[in-house]
């Protein structure tokens, strides 16, 4: 497995983020996970002055082909239980075969489920199919 960063990432994201997702990314992301394809390893998340939830990964390719995202739904979960769920297409992102990559995923408030949103979260996606190689 490789990190990679989009390139605007790359350019404008602070050393101490840069640290702790090289850090993760070596603690957790494994490489050939047997019948994984796409994962989602936790980074952080947090609320913006408009009240959304930005949830921040490292999106992990284990698959021999490259992804991107379209129309692709999310759903954050705490304790077992949905908060948010939000449909994705994100062109933008392209996750390289068998690389991680770091993204934020920003749920608006009106994509809560359950507004009682305590930050120890993670991303779930139930229909992996629902990732599109790009064109």
């Amino acid at each position: 497995m490789n990190l990679v960063f989009d390139p605007k990432w790359d350019k404008a994201l602070p050393d101490t983020d840069r640290l702790k997702i090289e850090q993760t990314f070596q603690k957790f992301v494994l490489p050939n996970t047997a019948g994984k394809q796409i994962t989602f390893t936790p980074l952080w998340q947090a609320r913006n002055h408009r009240s959304d939830l930005l949830v921040t990964v490292l999106i992990n390719n284990y698959s021999g082909q490259a992804y991107s995202f379209g129309d692709t739904t999310l759903k954050y979960v705490e304790d077992n239980a949905v908060k948010a769920e939000k449909t994705f297409t994100l062109e933008r992102v392209y996750v390289p075969p068998d690389s991680s990559m770091p993204w934020t995923f920003i749920f608006p408030e009106s994509s809560f489920i359950n507004s009682s949103i305590n930050l120890h979260g993670s991303l779930i996606c139930h229909n992996l199919n629902d990732l599109d190689p790009p064109d």
